[in-house]
C-alpha cells in the first residue's frame, strides 16, 4: 500500500552524486574553485542525509478500543502492533523501514520519573497517617531510595483504602502511583540519569510487546521505535499509533498533541460500534484548537459482529458524519474494516478462531463488498496525499537546493570559459571596471553594516512592543480569558466529597487540589498553548517579513550600474535570494530554541495552605459552639468545604498573574532575542557572501590574465567538460521532475530558482 515505487529520490541520490563528481572536477581548475563550492559540496551532502532523516510523519490516532493498532496493522500488512491491549498511556509506537526487524523502547530518566512522582503527591495530607514531608521538601523524592518507596507505598495505601472512587472513576494519581510501584523492580535496571534505549531484534522482536502492553512498565517508557524489514514500508515514512487520546492527564495528552503538531497528516479512527463518542468529540476540539484539521482522515473502523444488517452500518456512517460536521468540520470518512482486511492479508498465520470468523463475515457479501471499495478508494486517497506530501516536503526543498549548486556551476563554466577566450584589449578593459567595482563594493558594504545593527534594534523595539501588548494589556485576551476560567468554569465540585466519612479535611482537600490543579492544565493545553502558539507564529512572520524586506532595500546591482561588455557579459550579479522562512526553521532546530514550556500552573504554597485550614478551623470550632447553643442545628462541612475552595482560585489566580509576567519575560529574553540574534547572524552572512563575490573578482581575473596561452588552453578544456557534464545532469533532472520544475538555466547565482 505505501510501497516507494519509481521513486525520485533515488533518482534525486544519483543525481547528487554526478553533481559532487563535478565539484570535484571543479577543483582542477584553482581559481574558479572558490569557498562557494565547499559550501556547495556540504549542500549535497546535507541532501543525501536528509533524504535519509527527514520522514514524513502519519499519526494514527483516537479513542480507546478505536482500532488505531489493528488499522496500521492492516495498513503495513503484519500483525505487527499489539492488538485489543486496552492501555491507556501516554506511549506512541512509531513505526519505521529498517534493515532487519528492531524494536526500540526508549526509557524516561529517572528526573522525569520522579517529576512525574512528585506532582502526584503534591498536597498528600501527613495528618496521622505515619507520613511525614511537605510540599516543599518533595523535590527531593527519588523512587530509587527505599525510605521514598516506602513512603509512596503508604501514600498509595491511603489512597486506595480512605480515598472515594468518584463519579469519574479512580484518580489518575493513584493509578500512577500504583504502576511506579509494581513496575520498579522490572525497570530499574533499564532506566538511567539520561533517556536510554532497550533493543529487541529479529527473533526476539515481539518482545517488546511485554512491555507496551503492562502499564506498569509502560509508566517507565517515554516512547518505541518499531524498525520493520519488508518492502510494504516506504524508507521515508513514518506511522504513529497515538495511544492516550482518553487520558485525562494533561502531561499524557500533551505528548498526543505534540505529535499530531508534528505530523504531515493524520488519520483519526472511530469504532462503528460506539460511533462518535464523548470523548472523541472533546479531543476533536483539541485538534480543531491547534489549528490541524487540514490534513486529517476519518475511518469509520467497520466490526462486522456488531451489525445485523449493511444498512446499520450504513446508518452508523451517517451519523458520525453529521456529528463531525456538526463540529464545524468537513470530514473525509472511509469505512472499512481493517480486522476484515489485516485477516485476508495474514490468512496463511490465522488460528482457526479467526479463521472461522473471517469465513463468517465473508458471507455478508454487501457489507463486505462496500468495505473492499472504501478500502480501495481509501488506498488510492491516501496514495495521493504522500505522493504530493512527499514531493512538497522531501523532493521540491531539496530539488530547490540542489537547483542552486547546478545554476551556479553553469554560470561558472561559462563566466571561465569566456575569461579563457579573452584578448588583450578586453583584459585591459575588464581590469579597470574590476577596480571601480571593488572600491563600490568596498563604500557599501561598510554602509551596510552600519545599517543592519540600527534596523535590528528597531525589530527589537516592535517585538517588545508586541509582547506588552499581548501579555500585560488589561484589556489583552491572555490572562482574562484565564482569570474568568479561574472564577467561574474551574469551580472546584464539593458535592462529591460531602458523602464522605471516612476522610480527613486534609485529605479532601488534596482531592480537591488535584482535580483544580488537572482542570487547570487541561484548560492551558487545549485554550492557552494553541492562542500562545498562534501569537507567536505571527511575530515569527513579522521577523521574517522585516528581514526579507531588509535584504531588498540593500539589492543594489553594482554590475548593472558599470559599464560591463565583453569578456564579462557573463558575470554573475552578486543579489541573492533571501529565504528567511527556511533560515528561521533552521536556525531553531540548530540552536534548540523553543518556546518557553510553562505557562502557568497550580501550585498549594505553605501560606495558602495555613490560610485554608485557619479558615476551616474557624468554621468548625463555630459550628461546634453554635451546636452546644441551638440543640436543633446540624453541623455540615459544606461551607468550610467551599471557602477552602474559593481559598484555592483566589491565592491561585495571584500566583498565576505573577508566572503568567515570568513567562511574558522568558518569552522575549529566552526565545524572541536569541531568534532575532541568530537570524540577524544568517542575515548578515548572506550579505556578506555578495560583497565576497565582489572582492574575489579582481583576484580571479588578475590570475587568469596571468597565465600562458597554453596552460589557457588546457584549463578551458576541462571547463568545456566539465561544462557538458553539468548540462547533462540539467537535462536529467529536468526529465525526472515531470510537475513543472526546471533548473532555470544561465540564472545569476543566487537568484536561481525553480519554474512552475
Amino acid at each position: 500500500m505505501i510501497n516507494r515505487r519509481n521513486s525520485p529520490i533515488n533518482s534525486l541520490e544519483t543525481i547528487i552524486d554526478s553533481t559532487l563528481s563535478i565539484l570535484q572536477e571543479c577543483k582542477k581548475i584553482p581559481q574558479m574553485y572558490d569557498s562557494s563550492f565547499d559550501e556547495h559540496q556540504k549542500t549535497c551532502h546535507r541532501i543525501l542525509e536528509d533524504i535519509h532523516s527527514n520522514r514524513l510523519k502519519i499519526a494514527v490516532a483516537g479513542t480507546i478500543k478505536s482500532g488505531k493498532s489493528t488499522f496500521i496493522n492492516s495498513l503495513v500488512g503484519k500483525d505487527l502492533v499489539k492488538r485489543g491491549a486496552g492501555v491507556v498511556t501516554s506511549i506512541t509506537t512509531r513505526i519505521r523501514k529498517g534493515k532487519k526487524n528492531r524494536a526500540n523502547i526508549y526509557f524516561k530518566s529517572w528526573d522525569a520519573i520522579n517529576i512525574q512522582l512528585q506532582k502526584a503527591m503534591e498536597l498528600f495530607p501527613d495528618d496521622g497517617a505515619g507520613i511525614e514531608f511537605q510540599t516543599e521538601n518533595l523535590t527531593d523524592f527519588d523512587i530509587r531510595r527505599k525510605k521514598d518507596r516506602e513512603l509512596l507505598k503508604k501514600v498509595f495505601k491511603i489512597l486506595t483504602c480512605d480515598f472515594p472512587v468518584t463519579k469519574k472513576g479512580i484518580q489518575p494519581e493513584t493509578l500512577l502511583i500504583k504502576n511506579a510501584l509494581q513496575g520498579f523492580d522490572i525497570c530499574k535496571e533499564f532506566v538511567q540519569a539520561d533517556e536510554t534505549c532497550l533493543t529487541f531484534e529479529s527473533k526476539k522482536f515481539d518482545q517488546y510487546k511485554i512491555f507496551i502492553s503492562d502499564s506498569d512498565k509502560a509508566f517507565y517508557i517515554k516512547d518505541v521505535c518499531l524498525e520493520v524489514y519488508g518492502k510494504i514500508i516506504d524508507p521515508n515514512i513514518e506511522i504513529a499509533d497515538c495511544q492516550g487520546a482518553d487520558s485525562i492527564d494533561p502531561q499524557q495528552l500533551g505528548q498526543i498533541l505534540n505529535y499530531l503538531e508534528s505530523s504531515n497528516l493524520i488519520i483519526y479512527c472511530i469504532s462503528s460500534r460506539t460511533g462518535l463518542r464523548q470523548a472523541d468529540i472533546i479531543f476533536l476540539n483539541q485538534i480543531k484548537n491547534l489549528g490541524l484539521l487540514d490534513n486529517i482522515i476519518f475511518i469509520n473502523n467497520c466490526d462486522f459482529s456488531e451489525h445485523e444488517n449493511f444498512d446499520d452500518l450504513l446508518k452508523i456512517e451517517t451519523s458520525i458524519k453529521e456529528n463531525i460536521e456538526f463540529l464545524e468540520i468537513n470530514p473525509k470518512i472511509f469505512s472499512l474494516s481493517s480486522l476484515y482486511n489485516l485477516f485476508k492479508e495474514c490468512k496463511a498465520k490465522l488460528n482457526n478462531k479467526d479463521l472461522i470468523r473471517l469465513k463468517l463475515w465473508q458471507e455478508e457479501k454487501k457489507a463486505i463488498r462496500y468495505c473492499d471499495l472504501q478500502t480501495k478508494d481509501f488506498n488510492l486517497f491516501f496514495q495521493r496525499i504522500i505522493d504530493k506530501n512527499r514531493y512538497d516536503f522531501l523532493i521540491s526543498n531539496h530539488f530547490n537546493r540542489l537547483a542552486i549548486t547546478l545554476s551556479h556551476l553553469e554560470q561558472q563554466t561559462k563566466i571561465f570559459s569566456s575569461l579563457f577566450s579573452s584578448d588583450k584589449q578586453e583584459e585591459k578593459k575588464a581590469m579597470k571596471t574590476i577596480y571601480g567595482l571593488e572600491q563600490n563594493a568596498t563604500r557599501l558594504e561598510s554602509i551596510v553594516k552600519k545599517s543592519i545593527e540600527s534596523c535590528v534594534k528597531d525589530l527589537k523595539e516592535k517585538i517588545h512592543l508586541n509582547l506588552e501588548n499581548a501579555f500585560m494589556s488589561e484589556h489583552k485576551a491572555f490572562l482574562n480569558n484565564t482569570s474568568d476560567y479561574i472564577n467561574n468554569a474551574s469551580s472546584i465540585d464539593i458535592e462529591q466529597y460531602k458523602t464522605t466519612t471516612n476522610e480527613s479535611f486534609n485529605q479532601i482537600l488534596y482531592l480537591m487540589f488535584q482535580d483544580f490543579k488537572r482542570k487547570l492544565d487541561l484548560y492551558v493545553l487545549e485554550n492557552v498553548k494553541p492562542e500562545l502558539k498562534r501569537f507567536v507564529k505571527t511575530q515569527e512572520e513579522e521577523i521574517i517579513s522585516y528581514f526579507y524586506s531588509l535584504f531588498d532595500s540593500f539589492q543594489i546591482d553594482l554590475i548593472k550600474d558599470s559599464d560591463i561588455s565583453g569578456v564579462f557579459k557573463n558575470l554573475p550579479n552578486p543579489a541573492t535570494k533571501y529565504n528567511g522562512s527556511a533560515s528561521l526553521e533552521k536556525i531553531k532546530k540548530i540552536l534548540g530554541i523553543q518556546m518557553p514550556a510553562t505557562v502557568f500552573k497550580a501550585k498549594y504554597t505553605s501560606k495558602i495552605r495555613a490560610n485554608v485550614l485557619t479558615g476551616f478551623g474557624l468554621h468548625t470550632l463555630s459550628g461546634i459552639l453554635s451546636i452546644l447553643f441551638k440543640q436543633n442545628r446540624v453541623f455540615s462541612f459544606s461551607p468550610g468545604l467551599n471557602k477552602a475552595a474559593i481559598k484555592i482560585r483566589q491565592e491561585n489566580l495571584k500566583l498565576i498573574k505573577t508566572q503568567f509576567k515570568q513567562y511574558h519575560i522568558n518569552l522575549e529574553t529566552d526565545y524572541f532575542i536569541p531568534l532575532i540574534e541568530a537570524v540577524t547572524r544568517d542575515f548578515k552572512e548572506k550579505i556578506n557572501e555578495r560583497f565576497a563575490l565582489y572582492h574575489s573578482y579582481k583576484s580571479e581575473v588578475e590570475y587568469i590574465f596571468s597565465l600562458k596561452q597554453s596552460e589557457r588552453e588546457e584549463q578551458k578544456k576541462q571547463i568545456s567538460l566539465i561544462q557538458k557534464e553539468t548540462e547533462q545532469v540539467i537535462i536529467q533532472c529536468n526529465s525526472i521532475f515531470p510537475m513543472g520544475l526546471r533548473v532555470e538555466k544561465n540564472v545569476i547565482p543566487g537568484k536561481n530558482r525553480l519554474l512552475s
